[in-house]
C-alpha cells in the first residue's frame, strides 16, 4: 500500500507538473529524436505529458550516433536527447539552438547475462576483467555512447584484442537482445538499455575505476515552436519526472 501511494503521489505530481508547463491550447505533435537509454523512462512518461498538455509526443529511439547523422541530412525534429558533444556539434551547425542544451541524466556502462544465467563477479576492476575473458562472446555497441566506455575499459584492462577477436559488435540496437536470444554471453551496454530487456539479468554498472558517466542532453530544434520545446523539457527536470528516472537506472540532471 505504502509503495501504491508513493507511485500515485508521483503521478500526480506529473500531472500538476506538465499541466503548468502547457503553452497553449492548439494541439500540435512534439517530435523527439531520443537517445535509446532514455526509451524506458520516456515510455512510461509520454501519457502524462500528452493527457496533461493536449500535444502529442512521438518519440523515436536510437544510439546518439546515429540521430546526428539523421539530423546532418534533414530529419526533422522539435526536440533531441544525445551526448553533450554532439549536441554542441548541432548548435555549431544551427540545427540546435545555441542557449538550449539541458541537461537531463547521466548513467553508467554495465554489464548482463541471459535471464537466469550466473551472474559472474564484476565488482573490480580484476574481477571484471576474469568475467570478460572468460566467456566465450561479449555483446557491444558500436556506435553508442557506452561503446567508447567499453573500448576505454578495454584498454585499461590490457585486454582490448583477447576480448574484441570474440565479440559481438552491434552498430544499433539493444545488446540484451543479443544475450538474450544466447548469441553472447555478456552484454556490455548503458544500465537503462541493460535494464530494457526482459530476456536478460543486469548483474550491475562497472566498477568506479572503469567506469565513466554518459550524460544525456536535450536541445531544441532551431525550426521547434521554443515554447512546446522548452515545455517538454522542462518536464523532464520535473521532481516526479526524476523519480521515473531513477527508477529506471539513470541519475537525474
Amino acid at each position: 500500500m505504502v509503495r501504491l501511494a508513493g507511485r500515485l503521489r508521483r503521478l500526480c505530481l506529473l500531472a500538476i507538473s506538465v499541466w503548468s508547463l502547457a503553452t497553449n491550447a492548439h494541439a500540435a505533435d512534439v517530435t523527439v529524436l531520443c537517445s535509446q537509454a532514455l526509451k524506458t523512462a520516456l515510455d512510461e512518461l509520454i501519457p502524462h505529458f500528452e493527457r496533461a498538455s493536449g500535444n502529442r509526443l512521438v518519440a523515436t529511439y536510437d544510439t546518439s550516433a546515429i540521430l546526428k547523422a539523421q539530423i546532418e541530412t534533414g530529419k526533422p525534429f522539435d526536440v533531441v536527447v544525445l551526448t553533450p558533444p554532439l549536441i554542441l556539434a548541432l548548435i555549431q551547425q544551427g540545427k540546435v539552438v545555441d542557449g538550449s542544451a539541458t541537461t537531463l541524466a547521466r548513467t553508467g556502462v554495465g554489464l548482463a547475462v541471459r535471464k537466469g544465467a550466473a551472474r559472474p563477479d564484476i565488482g573490480s576492476a580484476e574481477a571484471l576483467k576474469q568475467a570478460l575473458t572468460r566467456a566465450e562472446s561479449v555483446a557491444y555497441s558500436t556506435s553508442g555512447a557506452s561503446g567508447a566506455v567499453f573500448a576505454a575499459a578495454l584498454q585499461k584492462l590490457g585486454i582490448a584484442d583477447a576480448v574484441k577477436a570474440r565479440g559481438r559488435a552491434i552498430p544499433s540496437g539493444l545488446t540484451g537482445d543479443v544475450v538474450a536470444r544466447g548469441e553472447a554471453d555478456l552484454a556490455v551496454q548503458l544500465m537503462p538499455e541493460l535494464m530494457a530487456v526482459s530476456g536478460v539479468d543486469v548483474v550491475g554498472p562497472f566498477p568506479p575505476e572503469l567506469q565513466s558517466s554518459v550524460v544525456l542532453t536535450g536541445g531544441i530544434s532551431a525550426t521547434a515552436d521554443k515554447a512546446r520545446a522548452e515545455a517538454f523539457l522542462a518536464f523532464l527536470r520535473s521532481p516526479a519526472a526524476a523519480a521515473i528516472m531513477r527508477a529506471r537506472g539513470l541519475e537525474p540532471g
